[in-house]
């Protein structure tokens, strides 16, 4: 039985490593948009930018951009 509770216990862990892994590709991939767009990941905003979208990772959830003037 404790062989069992052993094999469990590695497949766990094997599935919550993944979980983490492919959720931090999907931060890399909206970090990555939002430089495409000129745009930048902040916490928040400055006055003379834009939020252009959301970068949703824990430290910095927006995406900023400079404002143009006309």
């Amino acid at each position: 039985m404790s062989g069992a509770m052993r094999i469990f216990f590695l497949v766990s862990a094997a599935l919550i490593l993944l979980a983490h892994i492919f959720s931090a590709h999907g931060a890399i991939h909206r970090r990555m948009q939002c430089q495409k767009m000129d745009g930048r990941c902040e916490v928040e905003c400055l006055s003379f930018e834009d939020k252009i979208g959301g970068c949703r990772a824990e430290l910095t959830p927006l995406c900023c951009k400079k404002r143009k003037n006309n």
